[in-house]
């Protein structure tokens, strides 16, 4: 989501996108919870986590889409709507790229700077903390996206 109001609210490219992606590791300095906190790589690989994490990226996936062609065929902008979609990807290319940490024995060397990163980053907080920071950060930033759609 906060890549989608960035790229609502900065509407140079060149600007939105690179912003999108240091934001992802900006707000792994933000306390908060996910699938894997506190686990260990077995953990991480079998039972409900992995499931879990798929029905994330499916949602977040389904939202930014939403906004993009919401941006495209009810606003009419073609502009809006490719830099809300560059900016959703960027902002979630980080994890994307962190993934096969999580998923194979063998990850590549992308994947383990990119891990190295995200992990001396990461601001774990206990469950109840860690998801009022992120609906706290999600109301935000869907009302970015809002303002900027209804502008």
């Amino acid at each position: 989501m906060v890549g989608l109001a960035i790229g609502a609210s900065i509407s140079n490219p060149g600007i939105a996108v690179p912003l999108s992606f240091v934001m992802h590791f900006m707000g792994d300095l933000v306390p908060h919870w996910d699938f894997y906190s506190n686990t260990t790589d077995e953990q991480r690989r079998v039972g409900w986590r992995p499931i879990a994490v798929m029905a994330d990226l499916g949602l977040g996936v389904a939202v930014g889409m939403f906004f993009t062609l919401y941006a495209l065929w009810v606003v009419g902008n073609t502009s809006l709507a490719l830099n809300m979609f560059l900016c959703g990807v960027a902002a979630v290319l980080p994890d994307a790229l962190a993934a096969p940490l999580m998923f194979t024995q063998k990850p590549n060397i992308i994947s383990v700077v990119i891990g190295k990163i995200q992990s001396r980053l990461q601001f774990q907080a206990p469950i109840f903390w860690g998801l009022l920071t992120q609906v706290l950060i999600t109301v935000f930033a869907f009302l970015v996206i809002s303002n900027s759609l209804t502008q």
